[in-house]
């Protein structure tokens, strides 16, 4: 969900002020200021923010977060990420990066030279270490991003358009407060691991979990008991978490569009009328935790819902008002739970990003399809 953001025609002026580093805990304070104030433009304006610590995340287990920060005359004007892990690719594990956070400052945007030159800066840093492929996911409706990206300006890496991808908010109705919320069934760790190495197989770019890793998040809310799965004659057919990451990631609404502005308190009063959750004050945050480390056996789809209703039963009392999963968009999962919940749905675009000398091609990859962790992104 956290893809570029350019909301101006970009100039090639080129500037030897900008400074490139990488980031330490000492950039904090200036990279969450960089995604606080530069929202991502569309009919809701949003920024992904990381209160209070940027870095919250930077030390899980196999995982190497790179983040590039770019001064002005001592300003930070652009930051930008890497998440590199390990990924099924074809079937295998495969170090895979995973482009994500990039924030031009309203200050200089239209700036090309600064991405151009940050870009180069990534490629030099990654070469004495590249991953196997890099990605990337830009909002569809961001078109000043897409139509730059694009073009294969020089410079720049060549984006390669992979998939369509939805992420669907899933309300979590009042009403089901009042009900007993359904058990679903735990796993042991091994017993879950092993059942989505089997499941996550079948997609590309899905993550390779692991024990230790799993033990580590939950200094990050992810805890044991936030994992339950489905049976079917006492196999596991889909497990799940639900993943609260308020605390160190947000979703923050900064803006409608004029015509939604006008229309929201309209259809707040339909909202309320159907017991479902309205559009957000501007500044609120996002009442979401993410679907997460979600398999399923595709002979038992129907294990799926199960699931799901029992997930969005569970939080209905947690302050929770969307259950946030994320398909891309020829996954046979994305059309079973279309037609069986109502959701509200945000629209990517996914890329592979190759440089002549780094990142393979979408020619790579064989016919499976992706099968991204949206709580990861």
């Amino acid at each position: 969900m956290a893809g570029p953001t350019l909301d101006r025609k970009l100039t090639a002026a080129r500037s030897t002020r900008v400074e490139f580093a990488l980031a330490t805990p000492a950039d904090d304070p200036d990279i969450r200021r960089l995604l606080r104030e530069n929202p991502m433009p569309g009919r809701i304006a949003l920024t992904f923010e990381r209160e209070p610590d940027y870095f919250a995340d930077a030390d899980l287990p196999q995982t190497e977060k790179q983040t590039i920060i770019a001064r002005e005359r001592g300003r930070a004007v652009c930051v930008g990420n890497c998440s590199l892990r390990q990924r099924v690719v074809n079937g295998r594990a495969c170090r895979v990066g995973y482009l994500g956070g990039l924030r031009l400052d309203a200050r200089v945007a239209g700036r090309f030279d600064i991405l151009r030159r940050g870009y180069e800066f990534f490629r030099e840093l990654q070469a004495d270490n590249p991953a196997d492929y890099y990605f990337t996911s830009i909002a569809a409706d961001n078109l000043p991003a897409r139509k730059f990206l694009e073009r294969g300006l020089p410079g720049m890496p060549a984006y390669e358009f992979a998939s369509e991808f939805l992420t669907l908010l899933l309300p979590v109705k009042q009403q089901a407060q009042t009900r007993k919320a359904r058990e679903a069934e735990t796993a042991d760790s091994s017993e879950m691991l092993k059942f989505l190495e089997e499941q996550d197989r079948h997609h590309q770019f899905a993550e390779c979990w692991t024990a230790r890793e799993l033990v580590a998040l939950s200094k990050l809310g992810l805890n044991a008991e936030q994992f339950r799965c489905e049976r079917v004659d006492g196999r596991i057919a889909a497990v799940a978490a639900v993943w609260d990451q308020r605390a160190f990631k947000q979703t923050v609404i900064r803006g409608y569009s004029p015509w939604l502005a006008l229309a929201r308190p309209a259809l707040n009063c339909f909202a309320r009328l159907l017991g479902t959750p309205g559009l957000p004050p501007i500044g609120a945050t996002l009442a979401q935790a993410f679907v997460s480390h979600l398999a399923v056996d595709p002979k038992e789809p129907e294990a799926l819902t199960t699931l799901i209703l029992k997930a969005r039963e569970a939080v209905a009392d947690k302050g929770i008002e969307f259950l946030t999963l994320g398909f891309s968009a020829n996954d046979p999962r994305l059309a079973l739970l279309r037609n069986k919940f109502r959701s509200r749905e945000y629209l990517s675009r996914i890329y592979l990003v190759r440089w002549p000398d780094l990142g393979a091609s979408l020619d790579d990859l064989d016919g499976r399809c992706l099968g991204l962790e949206v709580a990861l992104l």
